[in-house]
């Protein structure tokens, strides 16, 4: 009966003992057509999200060294939101991500994290159809105006046909050579000036920020209340703060309002507007204000789109 249960012990120590290959080595844990990573924490859900995260780096280590270099040899200046497109694309390539396999220890948590390359690549695939399509589109039959647009298009196309090139070994290539796309950019906004005036507490850091990033769409901004006699367009509007209630002594509460829009000079039609507001509050207005700036920046550089410049 000793001899059974010192067995039976040796047989249970050696099991607790052998840990799945899969945590020293992903690829242990799925096929040749398949992509996983490792990840581990206190908890089972700690651990499952650090292994999507390990994913996803797989995915942005292996293409942002060769797309910075694609695209600087191309010659143009693309946009400072390429990150922000490389976060966009690996959603859509791990949107079928599965926890495969989970493993506990006395330590910690294990996850291992699979994706299927075939199933990725078609997502990846269809998102860059409907870049193509509306690419070929503006080149076509856009306005002038609506040209800009192009390189920021083929940039986040770009980092779509790098994922996609790394999960099948093959890309396809885009409707538009970049050469033709950055002349097109280049000819659309030489006779489109913007002219940009905010009712703004001084210093006018939105109106200065905003005029920066439609510069940095390629088009000529100019500001102040006089309007340049050559501008094409008009963005106008306020940045405001509205003083609210808060029952903490020593702190002071502060909603922010943003309200523009944009027009064709000599025409009093609305071609879009962007609207929102912020609130946060500090020991005083300056310091309410600088915790607010980051968000509106964000909401004007993630929706400038929706004015319509045209």
């Amino acid at each position: 009966m000793k001899k059974h249960l010192l067995l039976l012990g040796l047989l249970m120590t050696t099991h607790a003992m052998a840990s799945p290959d899969w945590l020293s080595d992903s690829k242990k844990g799925c096929s040749i057509s398949e992509l996983c990573a490792v990840g581990t924490g206190g908890t089972r859900t700690i651990a499952e999200r650090n292994a999507r995260i390990s994913l996803s780096k797989i995915f942005t280590n292996k293409i942002s060294s060769k797309l910075s270099t694609s695209l600087k040899s191309s010659g143009g200046e693309i946009e400072e939101d390429v990150s922000e497109n490389i976060d966009e694309a690996t959603e859509t390539a791990l949107t079928g991500t599965e926890i495969r396999k989970t493993y506990e220890d006395k330590v910690s948590f294990y996850a291992l994290a699979v994706v299927n390359k075939s199933k990725a690549g078609t997502a990846l695939k269809s998102e860059m159809e409907i870049i193509d399509a509306e690419m070929l589109a503006i080149s076509k039959d856009g306005e002038d105006i609506e040209k800009v647009k192009l390189e920021k298009l083929y940039s986040k196309r770009e980092i779509l046909n790098r994922q996609y090139d790394f999960l099948t070994g093959k890309s396809i290539l885009p409707p538009l050579a970049y050469e033709s796309i950055f002349t097109q950019k280049k000819s659309a906004a030489k006779g489109v000036v913007i002219h940009i005036s905010l009712d703004e507490d001084r210093p006018k850091i939105i109106e200065t920020f905003l005029a920066q990033t439609i510069s940095e769409m390629g088009y000529r901004t100019t500001t102040g209340q006089l309007r340049n006699k050559d501008s094409t367009h008009i963005i106008t509007g306020q940045y405001l703060p509205e003083k609210q209630y808060i029952n903490i002594e020593g702190f002071e509460k502060f909603k922010f309002v943003l309200k523009i829009k944009a027009m064709r000079t000599g025409t009093n039609i609305e071609s879009g507007h962007l609207i929102t507001e912020v609130t946060e509050s500090g020991r005083n207005i300056n310091q309410a204000s600088e915790k607010a700036l980051p968000k509106i920046k964000d909401f004007l550089k993630n929706n400038i789109e929706n004015l319509n410049l045209r």
